[in-house]
């Protein structure tokens, strides 16, 4: 007889807020974004500013589909997916050029472009474009029609 909880577990939102899941979500994904950014880098020998946007496209595809499902939990909305599909790029990749533009800056105004010195600088770019993913994400991609209920 298979396990059945009393209990019903807990959904995204009744746990926290969409800042707090953005958090946990964004988190997860720097990891995953530092890994390969030093894969890219230390093993394969590529520039840092190249490998940013090497390494952006394939996570972008998994990110919108989390972002969607749990952070700013947009399901019902399916017949708009395209809408936000469309929009996720647009805001993600602002993103990403804030967030080359700003490593960019950083290695240029240091003037250190070690393995070290750029995953030092790497957070002061990631603030930057994870404040605009999240506004964007929030009040442009998954916003709720004005006719929806909370």
């Amino acid at each position: 007889m298979p396990f059945r909880p009393s209990l019903p577990l807990p959904t995204p939102t009744a746990c926290c807020r969409p800042d707090l899941r953005f958090g946990v979500v964004e988190a997860l994904n720097t990891l995953v974004d530092y890994g390969t950014f030093n894969l890219l880098v230390v093993v394969f020998g590529m520039n840092s500013d190249r490998s940013q946007l090497h390494r952006s496209g394939g996570l972008h595809h998994q990110q919108f589909s989390v972002e969607q499902a749990l952070t700013f939990v947009s399901g019902g909305f399916r017949h708009r997916w395209l809408r936000q599909a469309v929009l996720f790029v647009i805001v993600s990749g602002i993103g990403l050029l804030l967030n080359t533009g700003g490593l960019w800056a950083l290695n240029r105004l240091t003037g250190a472009d070690s393995v070290l010195a750029v995953n030092l600088q790497k957070p002061g770019a990631s603030i930057i474009s994870l404040t605009w993913n999240f506004i964007g994400y929030r009040y442009f991609v998954f916003r709720k029609p004005s006719g929806d209920a909370a």
